[in-house]
């Protein structure tokens, strides 16, 4: 008998787990960019690409052109698309589906590039950054 209400706590924290909710794509493209500009940038790059957020091809991306940069040294930050930046930022919504979103960087009040995160394994990761030309 004492091991009725022990498996019902169980089956209530399990239960729980279950119906945890993931981050929704706004959400976690705001907690990225906010660690990003406030502490993010101050690390070496490959530290950087250690966060979960990026999918593998933005991953590799990334890592290309970070080794590009270190060979032929300049460049700009590829993560906010600007060389210079605080950490006042804005992420506006532009389009939305289940799987994909898509958002504009503005730092200084102006667009910089268009951030892009796909859904996988009900999770949300940046998939690209592009820079406005």
């Amino acid at each position: 008998m004492k091991k009725a209400p022990l498996l019902f706590l169980f089956f209530l924290l399990c239960l729980g787990g279950i119906q945890a909710q993931t981050k929704s794509a706004a959400q976690t493209a705001q907690d990225f960019y906010k660690w990003y500009t406030t502490k993010g940038y101050e690390l070496e790059w490959k530290q950087v690409l250690k966060r979960p957020e990026f999918t593998p091809a933005l991953h590799k991306r990334l890592t290309s052109f970070y080794q590009k940069m270190e060979k032929e040294g300049g460049g700009y930050d590829p993560i906010v698309q600007a060389q210079d930046f605080d950490d006042k930022f804005i992420l506006k919504p532009k389009t939305n589906t289940p799987t994909k979103a898509t958002f504009e960087l503005c730092l200084f009040e102006q667009k910089v590039a268009t951030v892009t995160l796909i859904s996988a394994n009900n999770q949300w990761f940046i998939d690209s950054i592009e820079g406005v030309l």
